[in-house]
């Protein structure tokens, strides 16, 4: 296995997301992590910033803005905005991936 997918839909679960992706990428490991319903919240969190060098990060934009967010992570994140076919592109490219 040389990619992990993680599809983040919970904002409780980044500590998780962050030990995974670390522990991948100490193995030399491809981490894709998509950020999506309330997993965006998640990105409000400093910890956020300690994930980026692990992983290849992207941001459900139609979750952003149900959620009213968008604004400011456009601001703080505005290149990782993905559409919906992000995921489907996560799972196509990665032997396997998780639902947090």
């Amino acid at each position: 296995m040389n990619h992990l997918g993680i599809l983040v839909k919970s904002a409780a679960k980044i500590d998780w997301v962050y030990n995974l992706a670390r522990a991948a990428g100490s193995r030399n490991k491809t981490v894709w992590v998509h950020f999506a319903e309330n997993g965006v919240l998640g990105l409000h969190e400093q910890q956020i910033e300690k994930l980026m060098p692990y992983a290849k990060i992207s941001i459900c934009r139609s979750s952003a803005d149900r959620l009213g967010s968008a604004t400011e992570l456009c601001r703080q994140y505005g290149p990782c905005f993905a559409p919906p076919s992000a995921v489907a592109d996560m799972i196509r490219h990665c032997e396997r991936y998780l639902v947090l």
